[in-house]
């Protein structure tokens, strides 16, 4: 499924996030509202509210900051990060391995020396990564996927009962801007009437809107005025973006049984706090209760989860319940207890981005012990895996073996530090341009390039085409050093490896100039010459290139 598709870094850390937030965190502050709210219970329901919407602002704030914000180093559970392990048979040969050389612009592993044959290959395996990991990610991605879906659905059903209703007579409308007088609502809701619902309903952030039931030219004027002054509360109370948060968390932490207990007593508390509007020094609570069990009953329910009716069944009995305990209190929320709970709401999500439950963590010492090994081709190897897992946590091992006696060693590490893309790894690059050995020259020059730091492209630019080789070419456009006509006459070199070479480091250069003696390429009796050629033409494609350079 997706593990097939994701480095095996990535998966760590996509199922360590799944487990610290989804499951972790979503828990915890669900569980820090309820007892909140507990503790809450006499108080009034805009204010416990307020209290479970404050928690879906948390929960969609978390997972935001955790892809924004720096890694923390508070970590209570650690799940291993995959590393390397290197195992190399005693029959390695001595000879350079698979070096990897990625093009700035292609974005493309290749390499100018031969692979070792497969029984001297050395085993790099990562460690860290258990198969259920991927199962698990997969399955809850695909519920989220699945979750969005139906959501867009609801949303698409909303826009069609706009579509199809029609225009609210001039008597309704009239009645509705003066409920919204009394409740004193600023922008006027667009008022229409559909055959499809049987309960005031609203929706829309942007563009409020009231729906009404053609049925409703029947009921009694007291009926009437308290279904419209409980809908035009949820207008009053943008209600309806709450709703779309709450939807949007509940997709996204789909697997945590929590995150639903909130999002029902979000719903809730909403619909109880719109009723306390209603009966304050405006209707009698029993009459009102009594207009809400008739209605209740009357027809359908609406089907579209994104309009906020009226009268629903699932909430009538804890509704009425409510509107009988004549010592429940129904205040509505404050400006300072407002105030309060955006700052319970920084604090939370501060403290749920500095501290990480269950999150990645390195294997102790087993990256470092590899990249110190005594045989140069494990802290070669090591030094690819770094690379490759693009971790800026390996940065400082890779700097450090900049200086390792083996020249290998330090092109390999040169290399995985472009990939890193760690301004930190600039100034050891920039001293490396002086090595004595031309393949450590020409992977610090292409690191510095990858990692583009200001600093560093001003050394390649003073370096010198003696210096940067052809990495300067790929390395940044600023510093290019083009050596077209050399490549250009190696091509026809009697040497079919030197012709392969030339031929991929045209297609680096991505000179125009090149195409036509790479087209010639294209009929040379060696098939990793004509291979490279066709890769050097894909290259210079001027489509690609403009693609490129405008990404």
């Amino acid at each position: 499924m997706i593990s097939g598709l994701v480095d095996p870094s990535v998966m760590a850390e996509l199922y360590a996030g799944f487990i610290d937030l989804v499951l972790l965190k979503g828990t915890a502050v669900v569980v820090a509202a309820a007892i909140v709210c507990c503790a809450l219970r006499r108080s009034s329901a805009s204010i416990r509210h307020g209290v479970w919407a404050t928690a879906f602002i948390v929960l969609l704030a978390l997972p935001a900051l955790r892809v924004v914000a720096p890694r923390s180093d508070l970590t209570v559970v650690g799940v291993r990060s995959p590393w390397i392990a290197v195992s190399i048979p005693e029959t390695v040969a001595a000879e350079t391995p698979t070096l990897p050389v990625k093009a700035r612009l292609g974005e493309r592993v290749r390499s100018s020396a031969a692979m070792p044959t497969a029984p001297a290959q050395p085993t790099v395996t990562t460690v860290g990564v258990a198969p259920h990991y991927r199962w698990i990610v997969g399955i809850w991605f695909v519920g989220l996927l699945l979750q969005l879906a139906r959501f867009g659905g609801h949303l698409r059903a909303v826009r069609r009962l706009r579509a199809r209703a029609e225009l609210c007579p001039d008597h309704l409308r009239r009645r509705v801007h003066r409920a919204a007088a009394e409740l004193g609502l600023r922008r006027l809701p667009v008022t229409i009437v559909s055959p499809e619902i049987a309960v005031p309903s609203t929706f829309g952030v942007t563009r409020p809107t009231l729906v009404l039931p053609r049925a409703i030219s029947g009921w009694s004027s007291d009926q009437l005025d308290a279904a419209l002054l409980h809908e035009l509360a949820h207008l009053r109370r943008r209600d309806y973006l709450t709703h779309l948060i709450a939807a949007f968390v509940k997709a996204t932490y789909w697997v945590n049984p929590a995150v639903w207990y909130a999002g029902h007593r979000l719903d809730m508390e909403r619909e109880r706090a719109c009723d306390d509007g209603v009966v304050v020094d405006r209707v009698d609570p029993i009459r009102y209760a009594e207009y809400l069990m008739s209605l209740a009953w009357s027809g359908r329910q609406p089907a579209t989860q994104p309009v906020l009716s009226f009268a629903t069944r699932s909430s009538l009995p804890e509704r009425v319940k409510s509107l009988l305990d004549q010592a429940q209190a129904r205040t509505p929320l404050g400006s300072t207890t407002r105030g309060a709970m955006v700052a319970l709401a920084a604090v939370a999500i501060a403290a749920g981005g500095a501290i990480e439950i269950f999150g990645v963590v390195q294997s102790p010492g087993q990256g470092a012990a590899a990249l110190s090994d005594p045989d140069p081709s494990i802290r070669r190897y090591a030094a690819w895996a770094a690379g490759e897992s693009e971790s800026p946590a390996h940065v400082d091992e890779l700097v450090e073996h900049l200086s390792d006696p083996d020249a290998r060693v330090r092109a390999v590490s040169a290399w995985a530090l472009g990939e890193i893309k760690d301004p930190r790894a600039v100034e050891a690059l920039t001293a490396l341009l002086a090595d004595d050995d031309d393949r450590v020259r020409e992977m610090a020059a292409l690191a510095i390039g990858e990692i583009e730091d200001p600093a560093g492209l001003a050394a390649l630019r003073e370096a010198g085409p003696a210096v940067v080789s052809f990495a300067g070419a790929l390395a940044h456009p600023d510093v290019r050093v083009p050596d077209l006509p050399r490549y250009l006459e190696q091509l026809a070199d009697a040497d079919p490896g030197i012709r392969a070479l030339a031929a991929e480091r045209l297609g680096l250069l991505g000179a125009p100039e090149a195409v036509d003696p790479l087209l010639d390429a294209l009929e040379d009796e060696d098939p990793a010459v004509r291979a490279a050629a066709i890769w050097a033409l894909d290259e210079i494609n001027p489509s690609r290139r403009r693609s490129r350079s405008s990404g």
